[in-house]
């Protein structure tokens, strides 16, 4: 087999989170009387929105701190739950748990919130490791998650391969020498996941198989 483990990127790759997400910025964004649509927030799904709401909205510091306090009381009550998971995404952390390849996640999503929706949907079973961020989404990158996650189960950059929807999944891995998979399904554009030049391009989740086991 090509990779002894899989880092996968959790919302838009994993489970489709994004209704759950954007409701719960839209509370954010209420605290200081502004508004968005759905789908206008869920295009910036993937970078920390704990920094999109003071870089695109103008919220200071201060504001968008309260401001994603309101985002955290929605997103745990009920944002957490209105996901759905990949169709294919089962079959596939099944199959690979059976071929011994070692699954592991690194989001920029709090690393609480990551754990409670695995347990939740029944995924958490598949997994060596779940890294992600604190709750203000401060304490690293997603290039330090990625390096957390193989280093925790003792894999090596170049055994590894990197599944994201977004060019912040693809480029960290790149950094430190993964190979890399496009996933065209999630909440990055084609232009973004081919502008990365991922080693591979998917349209499903099950074409991961092909790669990794073939």
């Amino acid at each position: 087999m090509k990779y002894k483990g899989i880092v996968f990127d959790l919302d838009g790759t994993i489970i489709d989170s994004e209704t759950g997400i954007a409701k719960a910025f839209q509370k954010a964004l209420a605290t200081k009387g502004m508004t968005d649509s759905l789908e206008n927030i869920k295009s910036l799904i993937g970078p920390p929105l704990s920094r999109t709401i003071i870089t695109k909205y103008g919220f200071s510091e201060k504001e968008g701190a309260e401001a994603m306090k309101e985002h955290k009381k929605y997103y745990i009550s009920k944002g957490l739950f209105e996901s759905s998971i990949y169709e294919g995404v089962k079959e596939l952390l099944e199959t690979l748990m059976d071929k011994n390849i070692v699954m592991m996640i690194a989001t920029n999503k709090p690393e609480t919130y990551a754990v409670t929706q695995m347990e939740h949907y029944g995924l958490s079973k598949y997994f060596h490791s779940i890294v992600g961020n604190d709750i203000p989404q401060k304490r690293g990158t997603k290039k330090d998650f990625i390096m957390e996650a193989i280093e925790s189960a003792g894999i090596r950059a170049e055994d590894a391969v990197m599944v994201g929807d977004r060019n912040i999944d693809l480029e960290a891995a790149k950094e430190i020498g993964m190979d890399t998979i496009g996933v065209l399904y999630g909440y990055g554009s084609k232009e973004e996941i081919e502008g990365c030049m991922p080693t591979h391009l998917i349209d499903a989740p099950l074409e991961i198989l092909g790669i990794v086991l073939g």
